[in-house]
Protein backbone atom coordinates (compact mmCIF):
# COMPACT_ATOMS: atom_id res chain seq x y z
CA UNK A 1 0.00 0.00 0.00
CA UNK A 2 2.64 2.18 0.74
CA UNK A 3 4.38 1.67 -2.37
CA UNK A 4 0.97 2.37 -4.26
CA UNK A 5 0.67 5.51 -2.41
CA UNK A 6 4.53 6.44 -3.00
CA UNK A 7 3.65 5.89 -7.02
CA UNK A 8 0.55 8.04 -6.75
CA UNK A 9 2.20 11.19 -4.98
CA UNK A 10 5.17 10.93 -7.45
CA UNK A 11 2.28 11.01 -10.22
CA UNK A 12 0.29 13.96 -8.53
CA UNK A 13 3.42 15.81 -8.20
CA UNK A 14 5.08 15.54 -11.83
CA UNK A 15 1.17 16.35 -13.54
CA UNK A 16 0.66 19.01 -11.05
CA UNK A 17 3.48 21.28 -12.77
CA UNK A 18 2.33 20.34 -16.06
CA UNK A 19 -1.09 21.87 -15.20
CA UNK A 20 -1.84 25.05 -16.38
CA UNK A 21 -4.29 27.94 -15.46
CA UNK A 22 -7.99 27.69 -16.38
CA UNK A 23 -10.59 30.03 -16.43
CA UNK A 24 -14.04 29.17 -14.46
CA UNK A 25 -17.24 29.27 -16.09
CA UNK A 26 -16.10 31.22 -19.13
CA UNK A 27 -16.38 30.47 -22.86
CA UNK A 28 -12.96 30.05 -23.21
CA UNK A 29 -12.53 27.43 -20.54
CA UNK A 30 -13.51 24.60 -22.80
CA UNK A 31 -11.45 25.14 -25.36
CA UNK A 32 -7.66 24.51 -25.70
CA UNK A 33 -4.77 25.99 -26.29
CA UNK A 34 -4.68 25.21 -29.98
CA UNK A 35 -8.30 26.09 -30.16
CA UNK A 36 -9.73 23.18 -30.37
CA UNK A 37 -12.23 22.33 -28.45
CA UNK A 38 -10.44 20.59 -24.99
CA UNK A 39 -10.73 16.87 -24.56
CA UNK A 40 -12.00 15.90 -21.01
CA UNK A 41 -11.70 12.05 -20.05
CA UNK A 42 -14.86 11.48 -17.99
CA UNK A 43 -15.84 8.40 -16.12
CA UNK A 44 -19.14 7.35 -14.63
CA UNK A 45 -20.62 4.50 -13.43
CA UNK A 46 -22.60 2.20 -15.98
CA UNK A 47 -22.28 4.83 -18.25
CA UNK A 48 -19.77 2.89 -20.78
CA UNK A 49 -22.27 0.13 -21.35
CA UNK A 50 -25.34 2.08 -21.70
CA UNK A 51 -26.80 1.66 -24.99
CA UNK A 52 -27.34 5.21 -25.45
CA UNK A 53 -23.85 6.68 -24.56
CA UNK A 54 -22.83 7.26 -27.70
CA UNK A 55 -25.74 9.63 -28.76
CA UNK A 56 -26.46 11.11 -24.99
CA UNK A 57 -22.49 11.97 -25.52
CA UNK A 58 -23.17 13.31 -28.59
CA UNK A 59 -25.81 15.92 -27.66
CA UNK A 60 -23.97 17.07 -24.66
CA UNK A 61 -21.38 17.95 -27.17
CA UNK A 62 -23.34 19.81 -29.85
CA UNK A 63 -25.20 21.70 -26.62
CA UNK A 64 -22.29 23.01 -25.15
CA UNK A 65 -20.86 23.72 -28.71
CA UNK A 66 -24.45 25.51 -29.12
CA UNK A 67 -23.38 27.62 -25.57
CA UNK A 68 -20.00 28.23 -26.96
CA UNK A 69 -17.92 25.92 -24.67
CA UNK A 70 -18.05 23.34 -27.22
CA UNK A 71 -15.72 19.70 -25.51
CA UNK A 72 -14.82 16.71 -26.86
CA UNK A 73 -15.71 13.99 -23.82
CA UNK A 74 -14.16 10.39 -23.75
CA UNK A 75 -16.20 8.21 -21.79
CA UNK A 76 -13.84 5.85 -19.93
CA UNK A 77 -14.52 2.07 -19.23
CA UNK A 78 -14.33 0.73 -15.93
CA UNK A 79 -13.48 -2.85 -15.66
CA UNK A 80 -16.80 -4.73 -14.34
CA UNK A 81 -16.76 -5.61 -10.91
CA UNK A 82 -17.21 -3.48 -7.60
CA UNK A 83 -17.29 0.10 -9.06
CA UNK A 84 -15.37 1.96 -6.41
CA UNK A 85 -12.63 -0.49 -6.20
CA UNK A 86 -11.86 -0.35 -10.03
CA UNK A 87 -11.79 3.34 -9.93
CA UNK A 88 -9.74 3.79 -7.70
CA UNK A 89 -7.06 0.83 -9.13
CA UNK A 90 -7.63 2.59 -12.57
CA UNK A 91 -6.30 6.05 -10.78
CA UNK A 92 -3.76 4.52 -8.95
CA UNK A 93 -2.13 2.82 -11.83
CA UNK A 94 -1.46 6.78 -13.00
CA UNK A 95 -4.70 6.71 -15.56
CA UNK A 96 -6.48 9.70 -14.23
CA UNK A 97 -9.65 10.56 -15.79
CA UNK A 98 -10.71 14.43 -15.87
CA UNK A 99 -13.97 14.39 -14.65
CA UNK A 100 -14.37 11.38 -11.94
CA UNK A 101 -18.19 10.18 -10.91
CA UNK A 102 -17.12 8.61 -7.34
CA UNK A 103 -19.15 6.24 -5.63
CA UNK A 104 -17.00 5.90 -2.40
CA UNK A 105 -13.84 5.41 -2.45
CA UNK A 106 -13.00 9.25 -2.87
CA UNK A 107 -11.77 10.25 0.62
CA UNK A 108 -8.29 8.78 0.76
CA UNK A 109 -7.25 9.54 -2.91
CA UNK A 110 -8.40 13.68 -1.27
CA UNK A 111 -5.98 12.95 1.48
CA UNK A 112 -3.38 12.41 -1.22
CA UNK A 113 -4.56 15.53 -3.23
CA UNK A 114 -5.55 13.81 -6.00
CA UNK A 115 -8.93 15.96 -6.34
CA UNK A 116 -9.35 19.75 -6.27
CA UNK A 117 -11.31 22.05 -4.42
CA UNK A 118 -14.54 22.28 -6.65
CA UNK A 119 -15.51 25.75 -4.07
CA UNK A 120 -14.05 28.35 -6.81
CA UNK A 121 -15.88 26.65 -9.96
CA UNK A 122 -19.09 26.41 -8.35
CA UNK A 123 -19.35 30.01 -6.97
CA UNK A 124 -17.96 31.27 -10.45
CA UNK A 125 -20.77 28.80 -11.85
CA UNK A 126 -23.38 30.03 -14.33
CA UNK A 127 -26.11 27.24 -13.00
CA UNK A 128 -24.80 25.17 -11.11
CA UNK A 129 -24.46 26.84 -7.46
CA UNK A 130 -27.85 28.23 -8.08
CA UNK A 131 -29.70 24.55 -8.35
CA UNK A 132 -28.07 23.07 -4.99
CA UNK A 133 -29.93 22.56 -1.90
CA UNK A 134 -28.77 23.65 1.17
CA UNK A 135 -27.45 20.24 2.58
CA UNK A 136 -25.75 20.16 -0.75
CA UNK A 137 -24.33 23.02 -0.16
CA UNK A 138 -22.95 22.47 3.22
CA UNK A 139 -21.27 19.44 2.33
CA UNK A 140 -19.57 21.05 -0.36
CA UNK A 141 -18.41 23.63 2.21
CA UNK A 142 -17.30 20.77 4.36
CA UNK A 143 -16.20 18.77 2.04
CA UNK A 144 -15.19 20.64 -1.48
CA UNK A 145 -13.98 17.54 -3.64
CA UNK A 146 -17.24 16.29 -4.44
CA UNK A 147 -20.06 17.95 -6.08
CA UNK A 148 -23.70 16.47 -6.45
CA UNK A 149 -27.52 17.88 -6.86
CA UNK A 150 -30.27 15.81 -5.73
CA UNK A 151 -32.41 16.22 -2.69
CA UNK A 152 -32.11 14.70 0.80
CA UNK A 153 -32.42 10.98 0.76
CA UNK A 154 -34.81 10.89 3.26
CA UNK A 155 -38.09 8.32 4.04
CA UNK A 156 -42.29 9.66 4.11
CA UNK A 157 -45.07 7.93 4.77
CA UNK A 158 -47.55 8.04 2.30
CA UNK A 159 -51.19 6.52 2.54
CA UNK A 160 -53.66 5.68 0.12
CA UNK A 161 -55.52 8.68 -1.23
CA UNK A 162 -59.15 7.07 -1.39
CA UNK A 163 -58.69 6.17 2.31
CA UNK A 164 -57.15 9.75 2.87
CA UNK A 165 -60.24 11.69 1.46
CA UNK A 166 -63.00 8.95 3.45
CA UNK A 167 -60.70 9.46 6.97
CA UNK A 168 -60.85 12.79 9.16
CA UNK A 169 -58.04 11.10 11.39
CA UNK A 170 -56.03 11.19 8.17
CA UNK A 171 -56.93 14.85 7.75
CA UNK A 172 -56.10 15.64 11.39
CA UNK A 173 -52.46 13.57 10.98
CA UNK A 174 -51.99 16.28 7.74
CA UNK A 175 -53.19 19.37 9.48
CA UNK A 176 -51.86 18.81 13.14
CA UNK A 177 -49.48 15.20 13.18
CA UNK A 178 -49.30 14.46 16.73
CA UNK A 179 -48.03 11.05 18.02
CA UNK A 180 -51.31 10.58 19.32
CA UNK A 181 -52.63 11.62 16.15
CA UNK A 182 -50.70 9.11 14.13
CA UNK A 183 -51.82 6.15 16.52
CA UNK A 184 -55.92 7.29 15.90
CA UNK A 185 -55.32 6.77 12.48
CA UNK A 186 -53.75 3.62 12.75
CA UNK A 187 -56.02 2.35 14.50
CA UNK A 188 -58.90 3.79 12.14
CA UNK A 189 -56.84 1.81 8.92
CA UNK A 190 -57.29 -1.36 10.81
CA UNK A 191 -60.83 -0.55 12.10
CA UNK A 192 -62.46 1.75 9.12
CA UNK A 193 -60.65 0.48 6.69
CA UNK A 194 -60.37 -3.19 6.58
CA UNK A 195 -56.11 -3.25 7.01
CA UNK A 196 -54.36 -5.38 8.95
CA UNK A 197 -52.06 -3.22 10.14
CA UNK A 198 -51.61 0.23 10.05
CA UNK A 199 -48.62 0.66 9.27
CA UNK A 200 -46.14 -2.24 7.31
CA UNK A 201 -41.96 -1.02 7.61
CA UNK A 202 -38.90 -3.20 6.09
CA UNK A 203 -37.74 -4.71 9.93
CA UNK A 204 -35.70 -7.07 7.51
CA UNK A 205 -33.18 -4.91 6.46
CA UNK A 206 -33.61 -1.66 8.48
CA UNK A 207 -34.97 -2.41 11.63
CA UNK A 208 -37.55 0.07 12.90
CA UNK A 209 -35.67 3.05 10.48
CA UNK A 210 -38.60 3.56 8.79
CA UNK A 211 -40.88 3.78 11.83
CA UNK A 212 -38.33 6.40 13.03
CA UNK A 213 -38.71 8.40 9.78
CA UNK A 214 -41.70 9.56 11.27
CA UNK A 215 -41.74 9.47 14.78
CA UNK A 216 -37.73 9.88 16.13
CA UNK A 217 -38.22 13.97 16.22
CA UNK A 218 -40.79 13.68 17.86
CA UNK A 219 -39.11 12.15 20.76
CA UNK A 220 -36.87 14.92 20.86
CA UNK A 221 -33.98 12.68 18.57
CA UNK A 222 -33.01 14.70 15.68
CA UNK A 223 -29.65 13.89 15.52
CA UNK A 224 -27.37 11.15 15.73
CA UNK A 225 -25.34 12.72 18.25
CA UNK A 226 -27.15 14.56 20.97
CA UNK A 227 -25.99 17.74 23.04
CA UNK A 228 -27.45 17.58 26.70
CA UNK A 229 -28.53 20.23 28.42
CA UNK A 230 -24.94 19.89 30.18
CA UNK A 231 -23.21 20.76 26.97
CA UNK A 232 -21.92 17.42 26.85
CA UNK A 233 -22.64 14.91 23.77
CA UNK A 234 -24.68 11.73 24.00
CA UNK A 235 -25.41 9.06 21.73
CA UNK A 236 -29.22 9.20 20.65
CA UNK A 237 -29.87 5.34 21.00
CA UNK A 238 -29.02 5.35 24.56
CA UNK A 239 -31.30 8.06 25.90
CA UNK A 240 -34.64 8.23 27.25
CA UNK A 241 -36.34 9.49 24.09
CA UNK A 242 -35.03 6.49 22.59
CA UNK A 243 -36.78 4.27 25.81
CA UNK A 244 -39.84 6.40 25.46
CA UNK A 245 -40.29 6.07 21.33
CA UNK A 246 -39.07 2.30 21.76
CA UNK A 247 -42.43 1.87 24.30
CA UNK A 248 -44.62 3.89 21.93
CA UNK A 249 -43.21 1.04 19.29
CA UNK A 250 -43.84 -1.73 21.39
CA UNK A 251 -47.69 -0.52 21.82
CA UNK A 252 -48.65 -0.29 17.86
CA UNK A 253 -47.41 -4.13 17.83
CA UNK A 254 -48.90 -5.19 20.69
CA UNK A 255 -51.89 -3.55 19.77
CA UNK A 256 -51.84 -5.22 16.09
CA UNK A 257 -51.31 -1.58 14.65
CA UNK A 258 -47.64 -2.45 13.14
CA UNK A 259 -47.43 -5.67 11.02
CA UNK A 260 -46.62 -8.59 13.42
CA UNK A 261 -44.28 -9.97 10.61
CA UNK A 262 -42.41 -6.77 9.88
CA UNK A 263 -39.06 -8.19 11.31
CA UNK A 264 -39.22 -10.52 8.09
CA UNK A 265 -40.30 -8.05 5.55
CA UNK A 266 -37.79 -6.46 2.76
CA UNK A 267 -38.84 -3.87 0.42
CA UNK A 268 -40.75 -6.02 -1.68
CA UNK A 269 -42.65 -7.98 0.40
CA UNK A 270 -43.55 -4.63 2.30
CA UNK A 271 -44.58 -3.04 -0.96
CA UNK A 272 -47.02 -5.92 -1.93
CA UNK A 273 -48.91 -5.46 1.50
CA UNK A 274 -49.70 -2.32 1.22
CA UNK A 275 -50.95 -2.58 -2.58
CA UNK A 276 -53.01 -5.59 -1.47
CA UNK A 277 -54.88 -3.27 1.35
CA UNK A 278 -53.13 -5.42 4.19
CA UNK A 279 -50.90 -2.47 5.50
CA UNK A 280 -52.36 0.89 5.59
CA UNK A 281 -49.26 3.08 5.41
CA UNK A 282 -45.63 2.64 4.29
CA UNK A 283 -42.71 5.12 4.77
CA UNK A 284 -40.46 5.35 0.98
CA UNK A 285 -37.57 7.30 0.14
CA UNK A 286 -39.06 10.76 -1.31
CA UNK A 287 -39.45 11.60 -4.12
CA UNK A 288 -37.88 8.20 -6.25
CA UNK A 289 -40.05 5.63 -4.19
CA UNK A 290 -42.96 7.32 -3.83
CA UNK A 291 -43.14 7.85 -7.18
CA UNK A 292 -42.63 3.78 -8.01
CA UNK A 293 -45.38 3.30 -5.34
CA UNK A 294 -47.64 5.56 -6.68
CA UNK A 295 -47.88 4.01 -10.39
CA UNK A 296 -47.98 0.52 -8.57
CA UNK A 297 -50.48 1.47 -6.67
CA UNK A 298 -52.68 2.92 -9.47
CA UNK A 299 -52.13 -0.53 -11.51
CA UNK A 300 -53.59 -2.54 -8.09
CA UNK A 301 -56.30 -0.40 -6.70
CA UNK A 302 -56.54 2.69 -9.07
CA UNK A 303 -55.97 5.29 -6.33
CA UNK A 304 -53.72 8.10 -5.83
CA UNK A 305 -51.07 8.30 -2.87
CA UNK A 306 -50.78 11.12 -0.02
CA UNK A 307 -47.90 11.80 1.66
CA UNK A 308 -48.59 12.88 5.35
CA UNK A 309 -46.06 15.32 7.35
CA UNK A 310 -43.87 13.93 10.34
CA UNK A 311 -45.11 13.48 13.65
CA UNK A 312 -44.75 16.84 15.62
CA UNK A 313 -43.80 16.69 19.42
CA UNK A 314 -40.60 17.89 20.83
CA UNK A 315 -39.37 18.18 17.54
CA UNK A 316 -40.49 17.93 13.97
CA UNK A 317 -38.27 15.99 11.29
CA UNK A 318 -38.08 13.12 8.82
CA UNK A 319 -35.03 11.06 8.73
CA UNK A 320 -32.51 9.25 7.98
CA UNK A 321 -30.86 11.96 9.40
CA UNK A 322 -28.64 13.88 6.29
CA UNK A 323 -24.85 13.98 7.08
CA UNK A 324 -23.71 16.95 5.54
CA UNK A 325 -20.04 16.92 6.25
CA UNK A 326 -19.94 14.88 2.41
CA UNK A 327 -21.73 13.90 -0.23
CA UNK A 328 -21.64 9.76 -0.81
CA UNK A 329 -21.46 10.14 -4.13
CA UNK A 330 -20.76 12.88 -6.82
CA UNK A 331 -18.80 14.77 -9.37
CA UNK A 332 -14.77 15.32 -8.41
CA UNK A 333 -12.21 16.97 -10.86
CA UNK A 334 -8.13 15.39 -10.64
CA UNK A 335 -6.24 18.04 -9.42
CA UNK A 336 -4.04 17.21 -12.35
CA UNK A 337 -6.04 17.92 -15.04
CA UNK A 338 -5.13 19.93 -17.79
CA UNK A 339 -9.00 20.67 -18.81
CA UNK A 340 -10.41 21.74 -15.33
CA UNK A 341 -12.31 23.93 -16.39
CA UNK A 342 -13.26 22.44 -19.53
CA UNK A 343 -14.00 19.52 -16.68
CA UNK A 344 -16.05 21.78 -15.04
CA UNK A 345 -18.07 23.76 -17.53
CA UNK A 346 -19.56 20.42 -18.82
CA UNK A 347 -21.43 19.98 -14.97
CA UNK A 348 -22.68 23.29 -15.35
CA UNK A 349 -23.90 22.96 -18.77
CA UNK A 350 -25.38 19.60 -17.50
CA UNK A 351 -27.86 21.93 -15.13
CA UNK A 352 -28.19 24.77 -17.78
CA UNK A 353 -32.40 24.70 -19.25
CA UNK A 354 -30.32 22.67 -22.34
CA UNK A 355 -28.27 20.63 -20.49
CA UNK A 356 -31.09 19.62 -18.37
CA UNK A 357 -33.47 18.88 -21.55
CA UNK A 358 -31.09 16.58 -22.45
CA UNK A 359 -30.32 14.62 -18.75
CA UNK A 360 -33.68 14.78 -17.75
CA UNK A 361 -35.91 13.73 -20.97
CA UNK A 362 -33.88 10.88 -22.72
CA UNK A 363 -32.64 10.46 -26.55
CA UNK A 364 -35.11 12.61 -28.97
CA UNK A 365 -37.12 10.02 -31.04
CA UNK A 366 -36.58 7.31 -28.23
CA UNK A 367 -37.45 8.27 -24.90
CA UNK A 368 -39.72 11.04 -26.34
CA UNK A 369 -40.76 12.62 -29.63
CA UNK A 370 -41.39 16.25 -30.22
CA UNK A 371 -44.59 16.61 -31.74
CA UNK A 372 -44.39 19.94 -32.36
CA UNK A 373 -47.09 21.18 -29.26
CA UNK A 374 -45.58 19.35 -27.10
CA UNK A 375 -42.52 16.58 -25.59
CA UNK A 376 -44.62 13.04 -26.25
CA UNK A 377 -42.49 11.04 -23.44
CA UNK A 378 -42.82 7.52 -25.11
CA UNK A 379 -43.30 4.13 -23.64
CA UNK A 380 -39.27 3.85 -23.70
CA UNK A 381 -39.13 6.35 -21.47
CA UNK A 382 -39.37 4.24 -18.58
CA UNK A 383 -35.29 2.76 -19.74
CA UNK A 384 -34.12 6.34 -19.75
CA UNK A 385 -32.41 7.27 -16.36
CA UNK A 386 -32.63 10.51 -15.76
CA UNK A 387 -30.26 11.38 -13.27
CA UNK A 388 -26.62 10.36 -14.40
CA UNK A 389 -25.68 14.21 -13.68
CA UNK A 390 -27.64 14.26 -10.26
CA UNK A 391 -31.38 13.02 -9.04
CA UNK A 392 -32.58 16.20 -8.30
CA UNK A 393 -35.41 18.02 -10.99
CA UNK A 394 -34.29 21.88 -9.77
CA UNK A 395 -34.05 24.65 -12.67
CA UNK A 396 -36.01 21.78 -15.20
CA UNK A 397 -38.33 23.61 -16.85
CA UNK A 398 -38.78 22.33 -20.63
CA UNK A 399 -39.61 24.99 -23.39
CA UNK A 400 -42.57 23.06 -24.36
CA UNK A 401 -45.36 21.05 -21.89
CA UNK A 402 -45.00 17.18 -21.58
CA UNK A 403 -47.93 14.73 -22.96
CA UNK A 404 -47.41 13.73 -19.48
CA UNK A 405 -45.65 14.63 -15.59
CA UNK A 406 -42.09 12.79 -15.34
CA UNK A 407 -43.07 12.00 -11.91
CA UNK A 408 -46.58 12.26 -10.18
CA UNK A 409 -47.69 14.83 -8.06
CA UNK A 410 -47.74 12.88 -5.07
CA UNK A 411 -44.20 12.18 -5.21
CA UNK A 412 -43.31 15.64 -6.16
CA UNK A 413 -45.48 16.45 -3.04
CA UNK A 414 -42.97 13.92 -0.86
CA UNK A 415 -39.89 15.61 -2.39
CA UNK A 416 -40.91 18.72 -1.14
CA UNK A 417 -41.69 17.54 2.09
CA UNK A 418 -38.11 15.88 2.26
CA UNK A 419 -36.88 19.05 2.09
CA UNK A 420 -38.72 21.08 4.12
CA UNK A 421 -38.42 18.19 6.98
CA UNK A 422 -34.74 17.35 6.40
CA UNK A 423 -32.86 17.28 9.49
CA UNK A 424 -29.18 17.80 9.49
CA UNK A 425 -27.60 15.04 11.06
CA UNK A 426 -24.60 15.82 14.02
CA UNK A 427 -22.52 12.73 13.98
CA UNK A 428 -18.78 11.62 14.17
CA UNK A 429 -16.18 8.97 11.70
CA UNK A 430 -16.08 6.07 13.59
CA UNK A 431 -11.85 5.68 14.85
CA UNK A 432 -10.15 2.43 13.00
CA UNK A 433 -9.78 1.44 17.25
CA UNK A 434 -13.11 1.28 17.46
CA UNK A 435 -14.97 0.14 14.19
CA UNK A 436 -15.10 -3.69 15.35
CA UNK A 437 -16.55 -2.55 18.91
CA UNK A 438 -18.84 -0.26 17.03
CA UNK A 439 -20.32 -3.08 14.97
CA UNK A 440 -20.77 -4.96 17.99
CA UNK A 441 -22.82 -2.65 20.09
CA UNK A 442 -24.98 -1.51 17.08
CA UNK A 443 -25.64 -5.05 16.36
CA UNK A 444 -26.71 -5.25 20.30
CA UNK A 445 -29.10 -2.25 19.60
CA UNK A 446 -30.75 -3.94 16.74
CA UNK A 447 -31.49 -6.98 19.19
CA UNK A 448 -32.74 -5.14 22.02
CA UNK A 449 -34.98 -2.84 19.52
CA UNK A 450 -36.02 -6.02 17.81
CA UNK A 451 -36.86 -8.22 21.77
CA UNK A 452 -38.42 -4.74 23.24
CA UNK A 453 -41.12 -4.01 20.27
CA UNK A 454 -41.95 -7.08 20.02
CA UNK A 455 -42.58 -7.81 23.74
CA UNK A 456 -39.62 -10.54 24.26
CA UNK A 457 -38.20 -8.06 26.32
CA UNK A 458 -40.10 -5.20 28.73
CA UNK A 459 -39.00 -1.63 28.02
CA UNK A 460 -37.37 -1.99 31.61
CA UNK A 461 -34.74 -4.12 29.57
CA UNK A 462 -33.88 -0.97 27.92
CA UNK A 463 -31.55 0.17 30.89
CA UNK A 464 -29.93 -3.36 30.42
CA UNK A 465 -29.02 -2.63 26.65
CA UNK A 466 -28.06 0.87 27.37
CA UNK A 467 -25.31 -0.55 30.62
CA UNK A 468 -23.91 -3.37 27.93
CA UNK A 469 -23.91 -0.91 25.18
CA UNK A 470 -21.37 1.52 27.82
CA UNK A 471 -19.49 -1.20 28.51
CA UNK A 472 -18.86 -2.39 24.76
CA UNK A 473 -17.31 0.60 24.29
CA UNK A 474 -20.09 3.15 24.22
CA UNK A 475 -17.92 4.85 27.37
CA UNK A 476 -15.09 4.81 25.26
CA UNK A 477 -16.70 6.13 21.78
CA UNK A 478 -18.87 8.72 23.60
CA UNK A 479 -15.47 10.13 25.24
CA UNK A 480 -14.00 10.38 21.55
CA UNK A 481 -17.27 12.13 20.18
CA UNK A 482 -17.25 14.89 23.19
CA UNK A 483 -13.40 15.74 21.30
CA UNK A 484 -14.42 15.94 18.20
CA UNK A 485 -18.58 17.57 18.22
CA UNK A 486 -18.84 21.40 18.65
Amino acid sequence: MKKRLAVLSALVAMLACASGAWAVGDKEAAVGASGAPAKVRMVLKDLDTDPNSAQFIELIEQGMAAAGTPVDIEVMKIPAGNYAEKLSLMIMSGDVPDLIYFQGGDDKLAAQGVLEDLRPYVAKSRYFKSLMDPHSVQRLESYPYLAWIAPPRVRTPVMRRDWFDSLPSAKAVAAKPSVDAYYTLFKDLVAKKGAKYGICVTGATNGVEELDAIFDAAFGITSTWLKGSDGAWVYSRVTPMERQKLEFYAKLYKEGLLDPEFLTKKWDSKEQVFYEGKAGMIPGVAPGSVDVYVNKMMKAQGTDLVPLPPAKGVSQGLTPFVDVTKESRGWAIASTSKVKAAAFAVLDFMWSPAGLKIAKLGMPGVHYVDDGKQYVLTDKYSEWYNGWFGDSFNGFNPDKPLSRPIMTPAAVAAGDMAKKYMQADKTILIPEQYITNWDAMTNLYKEYVADIVTGKRPISAFDEFVDKWNKAGGVDVTKYANTVLR
